[in-house]
């Protein structure tokens, strides 16, 4: 006999809770999983077969516990959604619901372990609204320790360990500027959770364990960002929330600022523009005047872009403004997180135009991001032009967007990027009706020959071998 299905009662509750049809619940699903790298692509049937009983395997219950949440405004627990049988042993950093009170040292250790396993684990972590409600600096700094308790076996680290962190920082921060973040984001994360994790819970002075913490805190936030260049929300936000938690325990106000600024700008990306606006307000008023020029224009600029993305254009030009004159009394200076220069500014400038509707303005800005980036920034040169090219072809510019695409693809070959990946799929897309084009035709075969040669590296060399 076969085993009876007993209907999800528990559901259905939420559902009527949250006054949602199978079908909305399912786009929201898709949506939440969209955020953490997963393509889901579920309907109605898809629900009504989940309310009869049958469970969805990981990760969807935790994607659907996140979409819940979110039409609730409170947070729904995986087991509250009847589609687990018990309640799993769940990890802080992985379903957290407390998200500020926890162990950052702790959440490195968990988030290396998930690495060794794979995207399809690191994919169980869905992307949280909730946890974009953070605590500013004076409650933070209060709550967190002061002193970490050293290990038995931790020994003692000093200025050498130190070194050690920045120099990684230089290291990954290269490799992620030139390559994208696939290359080298599993060793990165493998780092932070050994030797790192280690360190910081051993025995040191004070001086140096501050310098630790703020080194760390800067490798965290890179760690971000690179999930987040491969799309990987979830994990990003885990890395940008733990590196928040780092400098604050370090005293590190820039470090903090600039953690606040990436979640912004995170949400910004993903459609959720009032939080976006709000982070990077947090960020802002975080670092006031205890930050260089530079840094406040960094800041600065993305609340320009949060605010235009959210349909203000009046602060949007005001902050854009501000930020353009602190870069002008700033020693521009390369730096390993938080660059910002005229290619930065301009980029969000172009932004702010699109957002706007002023399709000119935001490629004329685009034409000088382009012109500005050095070289050392691929990746961010190359995102630049394939978003040039995508606004000239909207404008009936097919042949010049030809042009600028073909530029685009020239940076393709050893960028390994999610995001790039996505502008690949956009320029195919877009120009799929101009088939008959002959630059068109010369587009799709150069994007070929890339793709073929990116699918043969991606089996081929291993940057993951720096962790070991």
């Amino acid at each position: 006999m076969g085993v009876r299905r007993v209907p999800n009662e528990s559901l259905r509750e939420l559902l009527s809770e949250a006054r949602w049809t199978g079908e909305a619940l399912a786009r929201a699903v898709n949506t939440v999983a969209a955020e953490a790298g997963v393509t889901l692509r579920y309907r109605r049937s898809s629900v009504s077969h989940w309310l009869s009983g049958i469970r969805p395997r990981p990760p969807v219950p935790a994607f659907v516990a996140e979409a819940l949440s979110r039409r609730l405004g409170r947070t729904v627990t995986v087991p509250e959604t009847g589609l687990v049988k018990t309640s799993p042993p769940v990890r802080a950093a992985w379903h957290a619901t407390d998200w500020w009170d926890g162990d950052p040292v702790g959440r490195l250790l968990d988030l290396s372990e998930r690495a060794q396993q794979g995207r399809e684990v690191l994919a169980e972590c869905a992307y949280s609204l909730a946890a974009l409600e953070v605590p500013d600096w004076v409650r933070l700094t209060a709550e967190l320790p002061r002193q970490r308790s050293a290990s038995r076996d931790g020994g003692r680290v000093g200025r050498g360990e130190v070194d050690a962190v920045t120099t990684m920082l230089a290291v990954f921060s290269s490799s992620d500027s030139m390559f994208g973040g696939r290359r080298g984001r599993d060793a990165l994360m493998r780092y932070l959770g050994l030797p790192v994790a280690s360190w910081l819970r051993a025995d040191a002075r004070p001086a140096v364990r501050r310098h630790l913490l703020v080194a760390v805190a800067r490798l965290t936030y890179l760690c971000g960002f690179m999930n987040f260049d491969e799309q990987l929300h979830g994990i990003a936000q885990r890395y940008y929330s733990t590196s928040l938690m780092l400098a604050a325990e370090g005293g590190d106000v820039a470090g903090h600022a600039l953690a606040l600024r990436a979640l912004s700008v995170q949400a910004r990306t993903l459609g959720h523009y009032r939080q976006a606006v709000h982070l990077a307000e947090a960020a802002v008023r975080s670092a006031a005047r205890r930050v260089n020029p530079q840094t406040r224009a960094f800041l600065l600029g993305q609340l320009a872009v949060a605010h235009a993305a959210a349909g203000d254009r009046y602060d949007a030009v005001i902050n854009l403004g501000l930020a353009e004159s602190e870069l002008e009394q700033a020693d521009v200076l390369p730096r390993l997180v938080g660059a910002f220069h005229g290619g930065s500014l301009a980029h969000q400038r172009a932004v702010v135009a699109a957002c706007a509707g002023d399709r000119r303005g935001a490629i004329t800005a685009l034409e000088a991001a382009s012109r500005q980036r050095p070289a050392t920034e691929r990746r961010s040169r190359a995102i630049v032009l394939a978003r040039l090219a995508e606004l000239q072809a909207a404008s009936g510019q097919l042949e010049l967007a030809c042009r600028t695409w073909t530029q685009f693809l020239a940076d393709c070959p050893q960028l390994y990027s999610a995001r790039i990946d996505s502008a690949l799929a956009n320029l195919r897309a877009l120009t799929r009706p101009h088939q008959r084009n002959a630059s068109v035709r010369r587009l799709h075969e150069i994007a070929a020959t890339l793709s073929h040669r990116r699918d043969q590296a991606a089996s081929g060399i291993n940057l993951d071998a720096m962790a070991r």
